[in-house]
């Protein structure tokens, strides 16, 4: 079974993503960043994460590159997952998509999302079930 692990700072749509995700026979845990997503990292076999882009401390983008460092510098490199980024704001994200994409970011989602759109890229990410 998958591990998705979801970073994000609302609670509802952590709840909803796992909800979607859980019933598609992905194992979800939830996380609203910092410290705590990091010992997730480390104790967990994390396939996938799906990081909200706007948060109150960083961004997705941010985040995702500060735990790929901290986890490198610790010599985990090996433990970090690929990612997908949700946001609300596609058009702005787009243009910085390709610096995205060299962090390991592989895609990103714009919210509101159909529910079928996120599946569809957890399956890009992950490849088929």
């Amino acid at each position: 079974m998958k591990k998705i692990l979801v970073i994000d700072d609302e609670i509802n749509i952590q709840t909803l993503l796992e909800d979607i995700l859980s019933t598609e026979g992905y194992k979800v845990i939830l996380s609203d960043g910092g410290e705590d997503a990091l010992n997730i990292i480390k104790r967990d076999k994390i396939d996938l994460i799906i990081l909200d882009m706007m948060m109150p401390k960083a961004t997705g983008q941010e985040l995702y590159t500060a735990m790929k460092v901290k986890l490198k510098r610790e010599g985990l490199e090996d433990k970090v997952p690929p990612a997908i980024i949700l946001t609300a704001h596609p058009g702005a994200e787009n243009t910085q998509f390709l610096l995205m994409m060299e962090s390991g970011i592989k895609k990103l989602i714009p919210k509101p999302f159909q529910i079928s759109e996120l599946l569809e890229g957890v399956e890009e990410v992950l490849g088929k079930k």
